[in-house]
């Protein structure tokens, strides 16, 4: 259900543009046209729909929508995709107006030239993070530990095969500032603190659980380990990249393009 969080805000957005439409023609002024630049046509779109979902009659339509939506399900589940959406919506959006820039995002979808370490940045924390706050009651990890077993697999993911020491710490200065508010003050005290250790840690390629136990965030506390973090499990198959809500991830990192000639 958190997968489809994110679309239906997009779709319900473009349909409620009513709403807003007490924005002149001057916000239309460089509409797409026929023989236009593709990728700067995308990134004014999105921007547009970034300021768009700031409106907050716009997001009372957008939530109406989807709630309608919802009661058309059958039974307790109708229910349980009303609190679906009460949880991730405001996460949705804040991921859409504070997280993902108009250009990355148009990267991301090949409409523009494509850097490959934002790409799998962008796309890896729009599963993961989205994950992660559906395990906890207030949108938090449980402890200090699980945040730091879960940062540590995270940096694991996105650091390239030949762990280089400018690598590592340009990933570690932009890592916290993708995080939603929530995740990044300790995401901070982690680099802050123990910056110097974590970097010796990470280059000597030392596993996200001997690392926190390094720093003393995980010392004599059981981890429990979710088997979605883990890449070989949460893209063995379809069914399991749904379970996990990372299906986009694995078709994206993980899993060859079918040949059709194989077919």
């Amino acid at each position: 259900m958190a997968k489809l969080i994110l679309p239906l805000v997009l779709l319900v957005a473009l349909q409620g543009y009513d709403v807003t439409a007490t924005y002149d023609s001057n916000h239309l002024q460089s509409l797409p046209g026929e023989n236009g630049d593709v990728c700067q046509d995308c990134t004014q779109i999105f921007t547009l729909l970034v300021d768009m979902l700031t409106n907050a009659d716009l997001q009372k339509k957008i939530l109406g929508g989807i709630d309608a939506l919802c009661a058309h399900l059958p039974g307790p589940a109708a229910k349980v995709c009303k609190e679906e959406v009460d949880t991730m919506l405001p996460l949705a959006i804040t991921f859409v107006t504070g997280v993902a820039k108009p250009s990355e995002v148009c990267k991301m979808i090949g409409l523009c030239g494509s850097d490959e370490e934002r790409e799998r940045m962008l796309s890896y924390f729009a599963n993961e993070v989205l994950q992660a706050a559906l395990k906890s009651d207030h949108g938090e990890p449980a402890t200090t530990c699980s945040f730091c077993i879960f940062f540590f697999k995270t940096l694991e993911e996105l650091l390239p095969k030949e762990r280089t020491e400018g690598a590592v710490i340009k990933l570690l200065e932009e890592i916290c500032h993708i995080l939603p508010s929530t995740y990044r003050d300790q995401c901070e005290v982690i680099v802050d603190k123990y910056s110097k250790t974590v970097l010796d840690a990470i280059l000597g390629y030392a596993t996200p659980q001997a690392i926190c136990n390094l720093i003393h965030l995980c010392k004599g506390q059981e981890v429990i380990v979710d088997p979605c973090t883990l890449t070989a499990y949460r893209c063995k198959d379809v069914s399991t990249a749904l379970k996990c809500g990372t299906l986009f991830y694995c078709q994206k990192f993980a899993w060859k393009p079918l040949s059709y000639n194989t077919i």
